[in-house]
Parts: C-alpha cells; structure tokens; sequence
C-alpha cells in the first residue's frame, strides 16, 4: 500500500464479533454525565413541573364549578380530569408526548449519574403541584371564577413546554466517532467482500466485487456492486441480527445507499457510518433507556437477579446492550422503507411484547399498577372536598396538594438514592410505602381535625414518590433488563386505563351516597391490595426462572439423545 492509501484497523482475522466489539466502542454515544445534559434536567424539570402541576390541581378547582355550573353529576364532571390523566399516562395525547421526551431525553444524557439527575427532573411534579395549587385557587379569583378564560391562562403556561422542547437535543457522535466508523467499516466490507455470482445464488453478502475503481487519492478499492435482495437472501439468524446490531445495519445501510450511486468507497462507507450510528444511536435501541437508577447500579444488582444477568451478558456494557437495532427491522419490509415509518414500527414491537402475559412476575405488577392508579389521582382532586366536610376553608383545603407536593419531592429523593443501593431491596421499599398510603386513604373518612389531614399527606406521598420511581428498577429485577422497554410500556397502558376510570368511579360513589366516604374507603383498600399482592414477587420470580432452567436442561438433553443413540450404535 502506498502513503496515499486508506489507514484503518486490520479485520482480515478478526471475526464478526470483534468486529461487532470495534464498531460498538467507536460509535455508540456515550453519555456525557454532565455538559448540556444540565441544561436537559433543566428543562426536564419545568417540563415536568407544568405537566404535573396543572394535571395533580386543575381537577380540585374546576370540577366543583363544572358541576354546578352544567347541573351534572359528579361523575359526569370527573370525566374532563381522568381523560386528561388517562391520556397522559397511556402517552398519546397531549402531556404524554411531554411526559415522556422529558424522562427519555435525560436518561440519554446520564449514566453514572442518572438516578440523581433524574431524580432532580422528576421533582418538578412535586413542585409543580405545590405551586399550582398556590397559583390556580388565585386565578381563578382574578378571572371571576370564570372557568374559560381560565383554561385560556393555563393553555398560554402549557405552551411554555415549547421551551423546553427546544432544549431536547440527542447527544450526537462527534467528527472521531464518524471517521473511527468509517475506517472499520470500509476495511470489513474490503476484507469480506466476495466473488460477483455467476450461479445465480443468492449473494451472502451485502457488498460483491467486479473489478477494482480508481479513487482520486491515488489506490484502489473494489467497485461495489449491489446485492439483489439483501434483506431476504442473507443468511443470517434472527440471533446472529441482534447479537451484531451495529455490523449487521451497516450492511442493511450499504444495500440501501449504493442504490444511489455514490462515487467512492469512501463515500459510501462514511454515509453508511453515520446512518448507522444514527439508527444504533436510537433511544428506544437501548434496553436502559427506561431505568430509572444508575446504569452502574444494574451490575451490582446483578448478584440478586439471575434474570439481569441472563439479559445482559457478563463483562458488557450495560448502556451499549440493545433490544434490537431499529434498522434491522426492515428486514420484513425491506430496505427501502421509510426512515420514520421503520422506527416507529420497530418501536411499538419493542414495546408491546405479548409474551409478558405468560409471565405471572409481570401479571401481578400489572395488576397492582393498575389498583394504584386508581387510587392515585382520587386523593388529588376530591381530599379538599372530603375536608370542607369538617369546615375547612379553601385556602387551606389548597395548602393540602402543597403539602403532597412537598412530601412528594422529598420522596422522590429518597428512592432515587436508594435505588443506587444494591443493599436496599426496592420492592420491599414499594411495598411497604404503597400499603401505608394505602391504610391512610382508607383512614381519610375518619379524620376530623385539619392537622390530620395534613398528617395523611405524608404517607400518601411516598407512596407515589416511590411507585413513581422504583417501578422501572422493580422491573428489571423481576423481570430483566431485556424486557424492560415492553414491560414499562405495557404498565402504561394498564395505569393509564386505571387513571381514566378510577376518579370517576369515586364520584360515581359520591353520587350515590352524598359524600365521599365510601370513594376513599374503596380507593385505600386497593392501592393497599396492591402493595399486599407484590410481597411474594420475589420467590414467584424465582420459581419462573428456575422452571425456566429446567426447560432448557429438558430441551438441551433432547438435542443430545440422538447423538447418544448414535454413539450406541457405534462399533
């Protein structure tokens, strides 16, 4: 080779996996623990502030003007609040496409230090709630008590979201990464490029030579020529696809961007190398992307969860680890397919995985998720109701979502510490928490003092605090890192339903009886359940893991009986 030749690593005796390791530490982003991602947990924390904040309050001062302004039910009345819940929370409309951006966006920011980050983002819900239910009783006095004009208020705050939309950007790969990229892949696809078919085979490979092109820097590379149809002959295994994300969406890149008649290898390589690491660079790619703690944190955990382990194997990264490269999933339609169309695809397959159902770990979360958030929002929007029962003003019936919203960030605190702590076991801290909250709200009906509601506060919301926090870490001990994304999404989708009929099912109560006595006994008794219900999780997760065990020794001896028979048979 002369000094005008292209200088990069040497892969003709490495295989596919070395190659696979080079390309994953020179092209995956690493997450800076610092820099602009402050400037993201800023943002983040208004994001979440606004969204929380009008979505715990807005119910406590509108829906008793909308009852008797329409002379309607209170049933009827709740449905504005618990659609607007509902909604947030199966994160489709509206505050969910806030909601989620603001979590996602700073778990790509933070590694080692992600739990503490986080927790300072998500603290703009408590914040949120205890100034808005400061900020809404007034505006509502300054807009007389006129509802439409108020809606009108607190769409111009919503629209501030803007703002911090415009401080979510991805971490990019910088110029290195890109020519580290380029460099390995033009030398794999050099160093294993084949012998152009002339048997009308299917190609094995995604490149093919035919002679040799002349580029303007003075040496020569092999003339690239286009595989058929490289997504339906390659001969790969599904298993081979997702062990080798990066190597094998280069090669899906490459049968796609030749198409376009690009002039040198080197061009080709470095336009694959971006799109690559675009594709790899994904957030849904990664299997963390939802975990709440430290990524540090999940091989200390490790030792207490065989399921993590098995999901994450042993000496690896655990934030490089993907689910499946969202590239790879045009493998069914081709790789033609549209960019956005491919990625949104790949995202509601990686987060609607049905075998879950078959898992009674994950049954069992689902069903306490779905008690809790029927609890959840009753207390936000009918605990000053419940109180004006025994005289208290309105001011005063305010200051109690003032005080959830303290206690709230307090308790968010504590969980993001402690779900940096391999000693602590989380589920036990949820179980316990949410039970207490629980027994409080079922208690609710038999306070008679100020004071205890203000007591009753303080249970309630460490509940939430930490349902709210240590609900992903839970997931990935149960049920392991790998199935982390399906399982979050899914959980939504069953809290979001329980969200949008839980604060109706209490008015519905209220109607019946005239008070809310009844709401808060049925709301206490399940979000109470629903922590009662987790306390075997443990040993029922075990027991899953070890039938799991015995499947695979079962099937392993299977394989092996036929070549016992022929070794029998053997003189």
């Amino acid at each position: 080779m002369t000094d005008h030749e292209m200088k990069g690593p040497t892969v003709d005796e490495d295989d596919e996996d070395t190659v696979e390791a080079k390309l994953e530490n020179a092209g995956i982003v690493t997450p800076p623990d610092g820099g602009y991602g402050w400037v993201v947990v800023i943002a983040s924390f208004f994001a979440n502030l606004f969204v929380d904040g009008i979505i715990f309050t807005a119910g406590q001062s509108l829906l008793s003007i909308w009852e008797h302004e329409f002379k309607t039910t209170a049933m009827a009345a709740s449905w504005a609040q618990a659609l607007l819940g509902g909604c947030y929370l199966l994160a489709g409309i509206g505050f969910g496409m806030i909601y989620l951006p603001a979590i996602v966006i700073v778990n790509q920011y933070f590694e080692k230090r992600r739990a503490f980050a986080l927790g300072l983002a998500v603290c703009g819900s408590g914040i949120g709630t205890t100034v808005f239910s400061q900020i809404f009783p007034f505006l509502l006095r300054l807009n007389n008590n006129n509802w439409r004009t108020f809606l009108m208020n607190v769409a111009v705050i919503v629209l501030l979201c803007i703002l911090c939309g415009l401080c979510f950007k991805n971490p990019q790969p910088d110029e290195n990464q890109v020519e580290e990229v380029t460099k390995i892949a033009a030398a794999y696809h050099e160093t294993h490029a084949v012998p152009k078919n002339t048997d009308n085979k299917q190609p094995e490979a995604v490149l093919q030579t035919n002679g040799t092109t002349e580029m303007k820097s003075g040496f020569q590379v092999p003339e690239i020529i286009p595989a058929e149809r490289y997504v339906s002959s390659h001969p790969l295994t599904n298993r081979a696809l997702t062990d080798r994300p990066f190597l094998s969406t280069i090669e899906l890149q490459a049968a796609k961007h030749h198409e376009k008649n690009v002039w040198s290898q080197h061009d080709l390589a470095r336009t694959i190398s971006k799109k690559s690491m675009h594709e790899l660079n994904r957030p849904l790619s990664k299997m963390a992307i939802f975990y709440a703690g430290s990524t540090v944190s999940l091989s200390r955990r490790a030792a207490r969860s065989e399921l993590l382990r098995r999901g994450t194997p042993s000496g690896e990264p655990y934030s490089t680890r993907y689910l499946s490269s969202i590239a790879l999933q045009a493998a069914d339609e081709g790789v033609d397919a549209s960019n956005w169309r491919r990625s949104v695809r790949a995202a509601v397959r990686s987060m609607l995985d049905v075998s879950l159902f078959t898992s009674p770990s994950f049954i069992i979360l689902a069903i306490s998720g779905f008690l809790t958030l029927c609890c959840l929002f009753v207390p936000f929007i009918y605990l000053g109701e419940q109180a004006s029962q025994i005289g208290v003003s309105k001011d005063r019936q305010a200051f109690l979502l003032t005080s959830l919203g303290i206690i709230n960030i307090a308790g968010r605190i504590i969980c993001g510490i402690i779900s940096d702590l391999p000693s602590v076991d989380p589920l036990m801290v949820s179980n316990v928490a949410i039970i207490c909250g629980g027994v409080g709200t079922f208690c609710v009906p038999f306070l008679t003092e100020y004071w205890m509601y203000i007591v009753y506060t303080i249970p309630f919301a460490l509940a939430v605090a930490s349902f709210g926090a240590l609900r992903s870490v839970i997931c990935v001990e149960l049920l392991g890192l790998e199935r982390l994304s399906s399982a979050f999404g899914i959980l939504l989708l069953f809290m979001g339903i329980a969200a949008l009929i839980g604060p109706p099912i209490a008015a519905f109560l209220k109607d019946v009886t005239g008070n809310y006595d009844l709401s808060f006994y049925l709301m206490g008794s399940l979000m109470a359940l629903s922590g009662i219900i987790c306390i075997p999780l443990r040993r029922i997760s075990a027991y899953e893991e070890k039938r799991r065990r015995q499947a695979e020794d079962e099937n392993y001896q299977a394989e092996l009986e036929p070549l016992k028979v022929m070794n029998a048979n053997e003189p």
